[in-house]
């Protein structure tokens, strides 16, 4: 019997390695598909840490009321995520009193608005989210390929392919940006 387990447990072993080759291999097709990804550089490393600055992870040297307006924020983030949109706006909103210029209450409340279709009061909010995200690329990023769906939504693929593009040259692994520029096309201008 302890030879069944163990060759169950090889079983299971070689089972995860095969379906872990499998979605490597996939992955890499689909990159070859689009086109080649940029290969790892010290831009890829930037963003990924720039990845981590949110309203949950609160940098130490933040003065205590930019702090309480992040973790209030974080709160809206978890209500937006879990589809509790009254509360999201509420917390986003209580975040802003807070701090005026904390940018992921901006680009929450940009989410929320875009799922609410009010697509012209998620653009203004991506616009402060941009400004206020202009030393961290991996968020401009996500502000400009939000800006693109915005865009997009609208039937105005000139302007999305705008915004996909300057999302793609702040972080050239976002993948939204990246498929929201391959259904519009390039910009003609």
């Amino acid at each position: 019997m302890k030879g069944h387990i163990s060759h169950s447990g090889q079983t299971g072993r070689a089972v995860r390695l095969f379906l872990l080759t499998a979605a490597v291999l996939a992955a890499g097709c689909a990159a070859t598909a689009t086109g080649p990804l940029p290969e790892e550089n010290p831009l890829q490393e930037t963003l990924l840490a720039d990845s981590r600055y949110g309203p949950g992870n609160i940098p130490e040297e933040f003065p205590p009321q930019r702090a309480a307006s992040f973790r209030v924020a974080a709160q809206g983030v978890s209500a937006w995520k879990e589809g509790r949109l009254r509360e999201a706006e509420d917390r986003l909103e209580r975040g802003l009193t807070l701090d005026p210029r904390n940018p992921f209450c901006y680009f929450y409340l940009a989410e929320i608005r875009f799922e609410q279709g009010n697509l012209p009061q998620a653009l203004l909010f991506l616009n402060q989210a941009e400004l206020l995200f202009q030393e961290h690329p991996y968020w401009l990023g996500e502000v400009y390929a939000k800006k693109g769906s915005c865009f997009e939504a609208l039937r105005d693929t000139e302007a999305a392919s705008r915004a996909y593009t300057r999302a793609l040259e702040h972080n050239p692994w976002n993948e939204n940006a990246r498929e929201g520029l391959e259904r519009v096309g390039p910009s003609r201008g």
